[in-house]
């Protein structure tokens, strides 16, 4: 069967002659990558048999559950700061074994060229360790993970994003890239590295209670506390954890779920700074430092002058202008990517390969053509040095350094990382953008703040022009707000910023947001993943729910034979099935398939017939639940003599799921989807019997009919048989009610990562 998509029926002549070809094919491979990928359902599950399983939990045993969601929330906090620890710790000692050994050589009187060629071999061997993790052993540790994380809090599925294989990938891997001397952050697969121990911890057992947490409600939680922990890590900044994690995806964010999430952050802040600090011999062990892996000190508490808030205004808008180049020649550079060289394998290796080496020459060689009096790294002016240091350390640089950096060379730096950071993200690497997009921000406005300074001494320091700076260019790239904004205060310690770095954040996000959307969004959109944005367009207040709802439809009765069953799940791949009721024909509620697939599996001779024993919850979690078992598996599991047996499916039916009728507006479909978490949606006539059912692709290919059409000026110069909707769907004087080549389900039960 196909997924329903307005695209899959038959265009006109006029529209197959205008489609040019490449479009054409686009549009495939689009609807190919989303049947591949599966989404999840958040929903809560009100099945009797679920009920019952809660029941039980009621008293004492309850209190266990409880206890163990929290420990198991503080353990995820406290394995996030670890993982960050660990990366900054191996990070630092590399990075300084580095520069020790090209002192060691220039004191022995080598020559520049076997110095460089010492330094170049060090990077390509990094390099090579990080790309070889990337392109041979797990594809999804390359990049930051952050629109991977984004994805899942949003609904979807993607496989081997939360393995321990893909943690220990990330976090070797963003050493060696880090080290190698490209422009990377650590602090994007920090922010990975903390979901992934917060998804792990869905797979533990909580003493009497059997793995409780593998519900997708329950894993979702961990997962978003787990990556507010990575930011809390990686910055110092639980507060900004939490907000990043609700701006970036987390929508079902109540205060209950708040609260657990800040805990989870706050351990992570908690265990970086109590093993950062002792570890690098900064303060004694048991003493809370400031030491954290990204950390840009604190500022001195120095006055500005209301009319430079119009000046930080502008900073933020070239920030957004910045940004949103920085978005579209990315962009172009990663379809080229895509089409040329892979996800994985020997093009793909290669690249990172030349990338590293020829950003690594350069910048070896930068200042000593600008500058330098002699080729010692330790005798590098600041600005030189921004060239070699970590990003972290020159960010420090740019915003505290006292005296004035050399102007054309901070200028020709901003526009070479510029350059480079383009060039890099995206690359077979562990990379964050964070550090990157931070520093060729800071040194931009760092030279803005030196000429204002110089003109008149009673404006705020060059390294408060830094800051504006590398907030406005961080947001114009990624369009992070408030969470952005609280990061930058809670790592500077300045809250007395707040209202610049706020001013800055949303001028760069409004105007890169007139140009493109944000890198991460880009990314997702690239790789062809159906996620709903925050809202829909307003003209899908035009379209109704029977219009954009899939018709042909696979349903089960409430008494259902086995083989009958089996043969359902065998002949489509379809994820949720519709219960009905056999004799009035009405809708009871929804069945997933991996229900079906266990029950049918651990069903005993007490289990069959109407009215049978319910098979308990906690023996298909114990067997794997919510995994699918295999069809076959599942046959032999029944057995040839009870295949003409009947199973009661009451139990098991979520009888209390979201539905619409047919005349709802498809913008509040969408709101349920965004806000609930769900994958399927009934589609009710005023009788109650079934009339179709609505996927979330069913809404984005919705969406994507509406681009480019305008409903007001098309329905005021419609004056035919032809409804301004229908003209919009492209089906003249026809309804998508009498669609015959659509699907119920939106999923392809194989995924693969996109």
């Amino acid at each position: 069967m196909l997924t329903s998509d307005f695209r899959s029926r038959t265009p006109s002549n006029k529209d197959s002659h205008s489609c040019p070809d490449l479009l054409r094919k686009h549009s495939e491979q689009k609807i190919k990558a989303r049947q591949s990928l599966e989404s999840v359902d958040y929903d809560l599950h009100e099945s009797q048999q679920y009920v019952d399983y809660v029941t039980n939990l009621s008293g004492p045993l309850g209190k266990v559950k409880g206890g163990f969601r929290w420990f198991y929330t503080v353990l995820a906090g406290f394995a996030a700061g670890g993982v960050a620890v660990a990366i900054q710790f191996v990070l630092k000692h590399v990075t300084e074994q580095r520069f020790e050994h090209q002192q060691r050589m220039y004191d022995d009187g080598h020559g520049l060229l076997l110095r460089f060629g010492a330094w170049l071999i060090g990077s390509m061997v990094l390099a090579a360790i990080a790309g070889f993790l990337v392109c041979y052993i797990e594809p999804l540790a390359a990049g930051s993970g952050i629109p991977e994380i984004k994805c899942i809090l949003n609904g979807i599925d993607l496989p081997n994003v939360l393995l321990l294989r893909t943690l220990a990938c990330k976090a070797f891997g963003i050493v060696c890239s880090v080290a190698a001397g490209l422009p990377c952050g650590k602090e994007g697969p920090m922010i990975h590295s903390g979901a992934i121990c917060g998804a792990q911890m869905t797979r533990v057992h909580a003493g009497p209670i059997v793995q409780p947490y593998k519900i997708n409600h329950e894993a979702r939680d961990f997962v978003a506390a787990g990556a507010a922990a990575g930011v809390a890590a990686a910055f110092g900044s639980p507060i900004g954890g939490v907000l990043f994690a609700v701006e970036e995806g987390a929508t079902h964010m109540n205060p209950r779920i708040l609260v657990r999430t800040f805990v989870c952050a706050a351990v992570a802040a908690l265990t970086v700074r109590f093993f950062a600090g002792p570890m690098e011999g900064m303060v004694k062990w048991g003493m809370l430092g400031t030491e954290v892996p990204v950390e840009f000190g604190r500022f001195d508490n120095r006055p500005y002058q209301i009319w430079e808030l119009f000046i930080f205004g502008i900073f933020g808008i070239l920030g957004g202008l910045a940004g949103a180049l920085f978005n579209s020649l990315n962009t172009k550079l990663s379809k080229w990517r895509m089409r040329w060289i892979g996800p994985r394998g020997h093009m793909r290796y290669l690249e990172v390969l030349f990338v590293t080496g020829t950003i690594v020459t350069f910048n070896f060689m930068a200042p000593l053509f600008f500058g330098a009096v002699s080729s010692e790294m330790s005798s590098y002016s600041s600005s030189q040095k921004l060239f070699i240091n970590l990003g972290g350390e020159c960010i420090r640089s740019l915003f505290h350094d006292t005296e004035n950096f050399d102007q054309r060379m901070l200028l020709f730096f901003a526009i070479v990382h510029y350059a480079q950071t383009v060039w890099t993200y995206g690359l077979g690497v562990p990379s964050g953008l964070f550090v990157p997009s931070l520093l060729g921000g800071a040194a931009f406005g760092r030279s803005i703040g030196q000429v204002v300074n110089s003109l008149d001494a009673n404006f705020a320091s060059p390294g408060v022009y830094a800051l504006i700076g590398a907030t406005a260019m961080l947001s114009g790239m990624a369009r992070i707000t408030i969470s952005l904004a609280v990061i930058l205060m809670e790592t500077t310690g300045e809250a007395e910023w707040g209202l610049p770095i706020f001013l800055t954040v949303m001028a760069a996000k409004w105007t890169g947001d007139l140009f493109n959307k944000g890198i991460y969004d880009i990314h997702i959109d690239l790789r062809h993943v159906p996620l709903l944005e925050g809202r829909a367009e307003k003209p899908m207040l035009m379209l109704q729910a029977g219009e954009i709802m899939a018709t042909t439809v696979k349903s089960a009765p409430v008494i259902a034979v086995v083989k009958d069953l089996l043969s359902m799940l065998e002949d489509c791949k379809h994820n949720g099935f519709p219960v009905v009721d056999a004799t009035t024909n009405t809708f009871v509620g929804l069945v997933e398939r991996n229900t079906l697939l266990h029950v049918i599996a651990l069903s005993k001779e007490d289990n069959f017939g109407r009215g049978g024993r319910a098979v308990p919850y906690e023996d298909m979690v114990r067997h794997g639940h919510p995994q699918f078992p295999s069809i076959t598996d599942v046959k032999a599991a029944v057995g040839v003599n009870n295949l003409n047996k009947e199973i009661d499916l009451g139990p098991y039916t979520n009888q209390g799921c979201y539905t619409v009728q047919g005349h709802a507006a498809a913008m509040r479909c969408y709101a349920l989807f965004r806000t609930m978490g769900l994958r399927h949606l009934p589609v009710l006539a005023a009788d109650h019997t079934l009339r179709g059912i609505i996927t979330r692709k069913d809404l984005l290919n919705a969406m994507e009919s509406l681009e480019g059409h305008h409903l007001r000026d098309l329905a005021r110069n419609d004056s035919s048989e032809i409804s301004a909707r229908n003209v919009i769907l492209g089906i003249p004087g026809s309804n998508l009610l009498k669609k015959s080549n659509t699907s119920l389900e939106e999923d392809a039960s194989s995924a693969a990562t996109p």
